[in-house]
């Protein structure tokens, strides 16, 4: 009896495995996105509104930067070129603002946790970010996706930059267990880029 559990007990985990195992779609997710991660300088009142200021303006005018990017790899070349400006319009907006603080603007990968929008997910894992640190960046922070533009419309059907695996995917109606052993691998190995 023991000699026919161990095989048919193998086979099942294997099987169950084999289901859930991260596709080729789901990896690809990280590497398809650009998110825009916003740090403040502290959680006063003021600092979170001047976050929120430098968010609209930083999407005002820098999403039609992104408008010509085919891929994510696109839409890096593109905020590489421009990260000095984009930094040197965060400070001015700051300095408008009358904070005594400077924005510091970077492409870098962070990870990030689970986030629910709307109508789609996005599992946990290290994505690359136009991150910018307002002050030294202690306080609350705001995130997005800046490539595929869904910053400004997380509703919409069609997410252009995602493949049509991708989209079906993440709009699938809420957490899915591929996206838990995802997230589980992925955390493991978050260190390692």
């Amino acid at each position: 009896m023991k000699k026919i559990l161990l095989p048919t007990f193998c086979l099942l985990l294997s099987v169950m495995l084999i289901a859930v195992l991260p596709t080729e779609a789901d990896s690809a997710i990280y590497d398809d996105t650009v998110r825009l991660h916003i740090l403040a300088e502290s959680d006063s009142r003021e600092d979170q509104e001047l976050k929120l200021f430098i968010r609209d303006k930083i999407l005002e005018k820098y999403s039609d930067m992104l408008s010509p990017a085919g891929s994510a790899d696109d839409a890096k070349a593109l905020i590489s070129m421009h990260i000095e400006d984009i930094e040197r319009d965060c400070n001015l907006w700051i300095s408008e603002h009358g904070a005594d603080y400077a924005a510091k603007a970077e492409l870098c990968w962070e990870w990030y946790g689970t986030r629910e929008y709307a109508d789609f997910t996005l599992p946990s894992g290290k994505y690359l970010s136009l991150k910018i640190l307002l002050g030294n960046g202690s306080g609350q922070n705001w995130w997005c996706v800046m490539y595929p533009p869904l910053c400004l419309d997380v509703a919409t059907d069609e997410r252009g930059g995602y493949s049509k695996e991708e989209n079906s995917l993440i709009s699938d109606s809420g957490y899915t267990v591929k996206f838990k052993l995802l997230e589980l691998t992925s955390y493991f190995f978050k260190r390692s880029r």
